[in-house]
């Protein structure tokens, strides 16, 4: 089926979060998304806005068909936009695009830190096609996932110290398609690498070096930043890891300050 032949139309699910209190230590049920439609549905993106100073709140998304999209701790700042941030702000859904079915509810779980979350803090929106005539391509795609998680604390003039461990703990090798990286204004010095034994043996992904301000962008940044890995992917062997060096002058990180997610296509 070609797209220029496709009868599908796309919508867009909405909705705001309810208020969650400071330091919840497990993610709560915030925003619930809903379909009035009773028809198959393929998401191909979120659309995600929060109110500054929420930057380090983690976020998941769930649902009877959706699991393990991410995995780790994925900042909101490194999925959305905060709001007054002036452009239009998505985060796509790679490969093999997740489906639903027709009213199928999907949850985005909100995890506080030290600010609590007041009603309407939080506002998402998914982009989803209506599936009418469907597109055997995307069941020869793999599905993709979210590896991620945000930094230990790491002192001033400090030399590659792993601030970030993001564990394959998939049921097999996973490729690396690329990377979004958030970081507190300040930080653009900061030198960033990635390493892990598999790669290790392939020479790496990063050489020389590499400032955050390279690597990604600050939490206030208004767009998707997503840094892509063209040509042969990196494979993160099942069970390895990757941990995220960090290298300070004289600015220290502090816990949270810098978000990670890998792009990792499944087998």
């Amino acid at each position: 089926m070609k797209a220029s032949q496709s009868k599908n139309t796309f919508n867009i699910i909405s909705g705001y979060s309810k208020a969650i209190g400071a330091n919840s230590n497990s993610f709560q049920k915030a925003i619930v998304l809903q379909s009035a439609q009773n028809i198959k549905k393929r998401i191909h993106g979120i659309i995600l806005r929060y109110k500054p100073g929420l930057e380090d709140v983690g976020v998941q998304i769930e649902s009877k068909n959706i699991k393990n999209l991410i995995k780790g701790y994925l900042p909101i700042s490194v999925l959305g936009a905060p709001y007054g941030a002036p452009s239009f702000h998505i985060f796509p859904f790679f490969g093999r695009k997740p489906m639903i079915e027709g009213k199928e509810v999907v949850e985005i779980k909100l995890q506080t830190q030290g600010t609590a979350i007041s009603s309407k803090d939080v506002s998402a929106s998914l982009l989803v096609e209506e599936i009418v005539e469907d597109d055997p391509e995307q069941y020869k795609k793999n599905p993709f996932y979210l590896l991620a998680g945000t930094s230990d604390t790491v002192a001033i003039n400090k030399d590659e110290v792993t601030a970030i461990i993001l564990a394959n703990d998939f049921s097999s090798d996973v490729k690396i398609h690329g990377w979004v990286t958030r970081y507190k204004t300040g930080l653009d010095d900061v030198l960033i690498d990635l390493y892990s034994a598999s790669l290790a043996r392939t020479g790496g992904i990063i050489e020389g070096d590499m400032t955050l301000a390279l690597a990604g962008s600050r939490f206030d940044s208004p767009c998707f930043d997503h840094f892509p890995l063209p040509g042969k992917k990196p494979i993160l062997g099942l069970n390895d890891q990757i941990e995220v060096l960090l290298s300070t002058n004289s600015t220290a990180v502090g816990a949270r300050e810098v978000g990670i997610a890998l792009i990792v296509e499944g087998q």
